[in-house]
């Protein structure tokens, strides 16, 4: 396959050496916390000498993957996966499934997080931003309400969004709590009122940063955008080389969170920011990307828009690896499709969850691979279903078998 019209993202500053040795304290401490762990390792006649031989030679595909639905709430593995003896806060999904994830994260790992998120979702030279998604205040708000096990929890989503406040000198957004409303609702036993930007004000919002000549990065929730590209015409505005936009959390389904809306069609959907925004196609592969994460691994990985393939081409950086991998026996892939597993070892110290090495059931087509099949660059990520993969319908995967969960 030619290489397609995108580019990467500027990787972080860590050395093969330095990632080994990360991938090395993080899966040792989590071998000693975890009986978990250990007994999914012992179900693979690995011990941690053979673990540690893998690392030496850089087969991190070979390490033992926790499922990602392990971590699950209705699982009832969160003390199973989680070291709460420590300080830290469980980072929580947004839980399209109504069962959310839960991972502890201490401090300066959710610190680390979080400006990762500020790293992604910005762009040199910009510095003013506009959120198609719900305010600090929502996300805090429900934060709060996603406490366990006597620990504070964090939704995921307030996390980015907190990166990308930290990147922009200002940043609006578009859903946010009518104060007014909700007290009086309180007051009668009703639940808060939310207040959605009118397209009007968002248009005053870009129209401004047009006249001023002032770069504008539009991003946040595909489902919160798509509405207001629908009420604008084409040719509504005039970016061009100064309209970025940035996605994050998936959606292209109709669903995220709560946030319910119909399928998204990838390319229309772009060319339909490209001809509202006034982005010409010829930036769309520098200026309109989007960021794939999930809450079980600290990754964060960018993709730009690629013309060939019309659709986001994500490449990882040294923080972190990537296999795409066969559904039925996680053997890496090095070429074709499959179930997307990341090794990302923790950049600030010891483990506090379960989750250096996490097989995650998002399916994804792998565009270049190194011969171990550490991916280079992925495209097509959709949530698995079976029906994807022959052999699978009807049946447990590997990973879920020998995690038990």
């Amino acid at each position: 396959m030619n290489a397609p019209d995108s580019i990467s993202a500027s990787p972080a500053p860590l050395s093969e050496i330095g990632f080994q040795d990360l991938v090395r304290s993080s899966i040792g401490h989590q071998w000693t916390r975890f009986v978990y762990y250990r007994q999914l390792c012992a179900r693979q006649n690995l011990a941690l000498a053979d673990l540690m031989a893998l690392i030496a030679d850089g087969a991190y595909h070979k390490l033992p993957s926790v499922a990602s639905s392990a971590f699950k709430l209705s699982k009832g593995l969160v003390e199973d996966l989680n070291d709460l003896s420590g300080p830290g806060v469980f980072q929580v999904s947004s839980s399209t499934s109504g069962d959310p994830s839960y991972i502890y994260t201490s401090p300066e790992e959710l610190a680390h997080i979080t400006a990762r998120y500020g790293e992604t979702f910005g762009s040199s030279g910009v510095r003013l931003g506009l959120a198609f998604a719900p305010s600090l205040r929502i996300l805090r708000s429900l934060s709060k309400k996603a406490a366990l096990k006597g620990k504070k929890a964090v939704l995921r989503m307030l996390l980015g969004l907190e990166g990308g406040n930290a990147h922009y000198d200002r940043t609006y957004v578009t859903v946010d709590v009518n104060i007014v409303r909700t007290v009086f609702n309180r007051a009668v036993g009703r639940p808060a009122s939310l207040r959605k930007m009118t397209a009007a004000a968002v248009a005053s919002i870009i129209h401004d940063a047009e006249k001023r000549g002032q770069p504008i990065s539009i991003g946040g929730l595909t489902l919160l955008l798509r509405p207001y590209l629908d009420e604008f015409r084409e040719g509504e505005f005039g970016l061009h080389e100064k309209g970025h936009v940035a996605f994050s959390g998936g959606g292209y389904s109709g669903a995220k969170g709560t946030i319910r809306g119909a399928k998204i069609d990838k390319p229309a959907f772009i060319a339909r920011i490209g001809a509202v925004f006034g982005i010409d196609a010829a930036f769309w592969r520098t200026n309109i990307k989007d960021i794939y994460s999930f809450t079980e691994t600290a990754a964060e990985i960018e993709g730009f828009w690629s013309g060939d393939l019309d659709d986001f081409v994500f490449r990882p950086t040294p923080d972190h690896r990537v296999y795409i991998v066969d559904p039925e026996t996680e053997t890496p892939l090095r070429s074709g499709r499959g179930l997307i597993k990341v090794v990302a070892p923790y950049i600030t110290g010891r483990p506090t969850a379960a989750n250096t090495s996490v097989l995650q059931f998002d399916m994804a087509e792998i565009v270049s691979a190194q011969p171990d099949g550490r991916v280079e660059s992925f495209t097509r990520v959709s949530r698995f279903e079976g029906a994807e993969a022959s052999g699978t319908v009807g049946c447990a995967f590997k990973a879920a078998e020998i995690a038990g969960v």
